[in-house]
């Protein structure tokens, strides 16, 4: 029903799914100057190759860390004139009402079985008078794709425009995470003039200027340019003695994927000097600052570990349950020279 619905009149505005079938930017500006009459490339594709390899310590080797070369992504600034946007699950549309699919992913649900695809009615489009830049992508509510995917494409819109530049609005997913405010504040982007999708779902700007994402499908290989950006805009200089060298990330207020420590385990930590931490606690720049100054970083897998991007040569133990294993802060080690060691375990009454 939803396929006949693209061949209604009108657009999505109003009714109906999007009417054009998704394609790439890339390609819908070589041949639709009208939707992209201004495609800027910014970085071009490569490899990186990681120098250190991933150590199971307590358990065998998994394929998953067997991935020496990683391919990056070359990236691109669109300007979309009279371009939507759509969330939470995050849609880019032209003025003729085609998706762009390489910067609107629905996980699992690639090209027409987008979330968008799949809607009859689209929430109410507001329109913007003036020019857009668009952070938001689909996950990007989390701290990892906050980092990862939505802030570098600050640096895209910089390298593409000048340092200088900057649009009317920039569109995020949310305000209402603290690593949100806190980032965009500290870079000096008033948040008077931040659209965040989870209040404003629907939006129309004059001039919509679309990064891509800083590594394809977002699948994880993050690229070293990214890494050297937030180190360049995040990291401040300065010792602070106060600070634990080596921690235990705590996930005790998240239900997934947390280790219950026994008090034998809090002794063992104390004993080697391991201070245990619950970073969504701190404030993001509190956390930059602590990944500057650590040397061992140690717990279940999770967004906390994204913090590697700030450190230099850090030892790092991920414990992951065998049900889902996940290289992805393997990769962002490998951009700081970190050491990388993991365990693979059943899940159990403390591990869950």
């Amino acid at each position: 029903f939803l396929r006949w619905a693209m061949s209604w009149p009108g657009d999505s505005t109003w009714m109906g799914p999007p009417r054009l079938a998704p394609a790439k930017m890339v390609e819908v500006a070589a041949d639709l100057k009208s939707e992209i009459p201004e495609l800027i490339p910014v970085h071009p594709a490569g490899k990186f190759f990681r120098e250190k390899p991933a150590t199971p310590l307590g358990c065998p080797p998994h394929s998953a860390f067997d991935i020496p070369i990683a391919p990056q992504t070359p990236t691109y600034l669109a300007r979309v004139p009279n371009g939507r946007v759509l969330g939470p699950t995050v849609a880019v549309l032209t003025s003729v009402d085609r998706m762009l699919a390489d910067v609107s992913l629905d996980w699992g649900h690639p090209g027409l079985e987008h979330f968008a695809y799949r809607r009859l009615r689209l929430p109410r489009c507001r329109d913007f008078q003036g020019s857009a830049l668009l952070l938001a992508c689909t996950g990007a509510d989390t701290y990892f794709h906050w980092l990862t995917d939505a802030l570098p494409r600050l640096e895209i819109a910089a390298k593409a425009k000048g340092n200088s530049w900057q649009p009317d609005f920039w569109v995020v997913n949310t305000l209402n995470k603290p690593f949100v405010k806190e980032s965009l504040t500290f870079l000096g982007i008033p948040l008077k003039r931040v659209i965040p999708l989870d209040q404003i779902p629907h939006a129309r700007f004059s001039e919509l200027y679309v990064p891509s994402l800083p590594c394809e499908a977002s699948s994880g290989d993050t690229p070293e340019w990214v890494g050297d950006f937030l180190r360049k805009k995040f990291c401040i200089s300065g010792s602070n003695s106060r600070l634990p060298k080596r921690i235990w990330i705590d996930r005790g207020s998240n239900a997934s994927r947390h280790i219950k420590l026994t008090d034998k385990n809090k002794k063992s930590l104390e004993k080697s000097a391991v201070s245990v931490v619950r970073l969504e606690e701190l404030p993001f720049i509190e956390q930059t600052k602590l990944f500057q100054h650590l040397e061992l970083a140690i717990g279940p897998h999770g967004a906390g570990f994204s913090g590697v991007l700030f450190s230099k040569e850090l030892k790092v133990l991920e414990f992951f349950p065998d049900t889902y294993v996940n290289a992805c802060y393997y990769s962002l080690s490998q951009l700081t020279l970190s050491y990388y060691h993991y365990h693979i375990t059943k899940p159990s009454k403390n591990f869950h």
